[in-house]
């Protein structure tokens, strides 16, 4: 199997830098990982964003097998994450206890995963009105998340798939 290519739908702003590193870490070598945070001016403002900022993280988006989605996100995020519903790759989104993001229904009507940690937030996710019909995974350990993904990356991607590199 190739290296599955992750690009990650986080907020790119310094606060939100230790919430993506911590779940960018239980990913291991399997995966490519691209995190806009590392590419990006974060501590610049939007409006100065030189157009290669977009250039560069929109051919990560196409080069991506899999967005993941870590809320809460601003309206770029939300951006990328239309762009991945049209696409036909997958988006999953990571929560533990965010739970702000449950308003923004085009979001929820766009992902097809959401993976969690928390039995809580796992519970509220299941009577969602748009989620209940996605798949919602509930995992005993944040260690699994790596497997997860494969299980996404395998469902979406089988031997006859042309994958993109």
């Amino acid at each position: 199997m190739p290296k599955i290519k992750i690009y990650i739908i986080a907020r790119i702003s310094e606060d939100a830098h230790l919430w993506t590193d911590k779940i960018c870490d239980q990913l291991d070598d399997s995966f490519d990982i691209f995190k806009p945070k590392d590419h990006n001016p974060w501590n610049k403002r939007h409006e100065k964003f030189p157009k290669g900022v977009f250039d560069c993280d929109l051919e990560a988006i196409k080069k991506s097998h899999i967005g993941l989605m870590l809320p809460e996100y601003g309206n770029d995020c939300a951006w990328e994450s239309g762009f991945y519903a049209n696409s036909g790759k997958p988006v999953a989104v990571f929560i533990d206890t965010q739970m702000e993001w449950l308003r923004d229904w085009m979001v929820k009507g766009g992902i097809d995963y959401v993976i969690t940690n928390n039995s809580s937030a796992y519970n509220t996710l299941k009577k969602d009105p748009i989620l209940k019909h996605k798949k919602i995974i509930l995992l005993k350990h944040l260690k699994n998340l790596n497997k997860e993904l494969k299980n996404i990356y395998q469902k979406h991607y089988d031997e006859k798939s042309h994958i993109k590199s």
